[in-house]
């Protein structure tokens, strides 16, 4: 059975790229009569914005994106992470890591906007250092592969893309990248549409897989939705939140931006009845058919009144 997620991080209100990313992957479960979760990634307390989760799962239900059973919080999770912890000490290569963000800096390369570790603690003593955190330590010609939907196979050197990157905090409190995968494991995520910003991360995250002998699930990764200065649509690029009352235009923009076609008086409709209509015509193939929208400020007139 399709099982698949939309796991928001509650720093802030969705916008227009977390609906295109929801509406993408809650489309892409339901047309194949599959379960959709919604799990929100609040491990990182320091991201975490006071009610934000809950103006989270609003705005999904506003939108007509009902997610099935409880949503998910990682927060609650722990005993997840804990019933693995010994044995994920026992099977994954780890060594401790004494930098800080100067000194990662310092000891890393800068490429498409990602730090690439040099494992300088690796071969440098860290014996009397407050120790930071614990890396993975990659294997020689670390090369990951993953097959996406659209996209076809990926394939990279973690080594030279990456780097060894954190696995564990000093406390025992497990990162991003081994969380997500600990969590879909869990809740059995057959399928993880996501945008195409995170095909580095998928790749790390299935590496994690590969050493916990874990199946890696299918992927669908999204267009960018970007800014008109060019960049990703973000939170830290200041990106306006999504309003309830304008839901239905907002919907509308966010299939069109995926290029399913929806018709004009579509957008004049209730976000169920939207919703109905869009998983009813759900088109995988179509979303990459202008390959612009991965380049360009694609937010349509009706979401551009809304956010400039």
């Amino acid at each position: 059975m399709y099982v698949g997620r939309f796991a928001p991080t509650p720093s802030g209100p969705l916008h227009f790229g977390s609906i295109v990313t929801a509406v993408g992957s809650y489309c892409d479960a339901k047309s194949r009569n599959g379960k959709w979760i919604v799990r929100i990634d609040d491990l990182d307390q320091a991201r975490t914005v006071r009610g934000a989760d809950s103006d989270i799962l609003y705005m999904l239900d506003s939108y007509a994106l009902h997610w099935d059973g409880r949503a998910i919080y990682q927060s609650r999770q722990r005993y997840v992470y804990e019933s693995w912890r010994h044995k994920l000490k026992e099977e994954l290569d780890i060594y401790p890591c004494v930098c800080s963000r100067k000194k990662i800096r310092e000891h890393s390369t800068l490429q498409n906007e990602e730090w690439i570790y040099s494992g300088y603690c690796k071969t440098h003593s860290t014996k009397n250092k407050i120790i930071r955190s614990y890396r993975i330590n990659l294997r020689q010609g670390c090369t990951v592969a993953i097959d996406d939907a659209v996209l076809g196979s990926i394939t990279d050197d973690l080594n030279k893309s990456s780097g060894d990157f954190v696995l564990f905090k000093p406390d025992g409190t497990v990162s991003q990248h081994l969380a997500n995968v600990l969590d879909d494991h869990h809740s059995g995520i057959t399928h993880i549409v996501r945008g195409e910003d995170l095909l580095l991360s998928s790749l790390r995250q299935s590496e994690i897989r590969r050493i916990l002998g874990h199946n890696n699930p299918k992927f669908l990764h999204l267009p960018l939705v970007r800014n008109k200065a060019g960049q990703k649509l973000s939170k830290q690029n200041k990106a306006e939140p999504i309003k309830s009352e304008l839901a239905s235009s907002t919907l509308f923009d966010a299939l069109t931006f995926l290029s399913q076609s929806p018709p004009i008086e579509l957008q004049r409709e209730k976000p169920s009845d939207i919703m109905i209509w869009a998983v009813g015509n759900w088109k995988i193939p179509n979303v990459f058919s202008k390959k612009t929208n991965t380049k360009d400020a694609a937010v349509t007139q009706s979401t551009r009144n809304q956010v400039d």
